[in-house]
């Protein structure tokens, strides 16, 4: 019987840095769209090559943001597991994606952009008040 073979969306390889980051390729954030504030779901493959053949040592299942220019952070607590140290190579298959605007709404948005920084603090007037309320009340009411 032949065994069924299931392909990730991309598969890649890719050093780790001194953070624990890799960078996606560009082709591949390209084909599916992915851009900063997007979610992958990974696979990441730690390896050695046995006479010319690459042998998975482990591999950790992660939901990873993707940051500027492409790079996601493998957590620490991962990078542990699989023995994985800064300039070692690793597989990375990516099996899912989420775009960041289509799991947030509009209000969850405009939350984020104000915990940003220093933003979600200001001194108003009260002209900025009643904005602010008039704004609330199509949220709640």
């Amino acid at each position: 019987m032949s065994q069924e073979i299931i392909e990730p969306l991309a598969k890649f390889h890719s050093s780790i840095n001194i953070k624990g980051q890799l960078v996606v390729p560009a082709k591949d954030r390209d084909v599916f769209g992915l851009n900063k504030g997007d979610y992958l779901e990974i696979i990441v493959r730690s390896f050695k090559v046995v006479g010319g053949k690459l042998k998975i040592l482990k591999r950790a299942y992660v939901v990873v943001r993707l940051s500027s220019k492409g790079l996601i952070t493998i957590p620490e607590e991962v990078r542990k597991e699989l023995n994985i140290s800064p300039g070692d190579t690793v597989e990375i298959l990516i099996v899912g994606y989420h775009k960041f605007d289509e799991l947030v709404s509009e209000k969850g948005k405009q939350l984020l952009k104000l915990l940003q920084g220093n933003s979600h603090t200001q001194i108003i007037s009260s002209e900025q008040e009643k904005s602010i309320l008039q704004r609330s009340r199509t949220y709640y009411l």
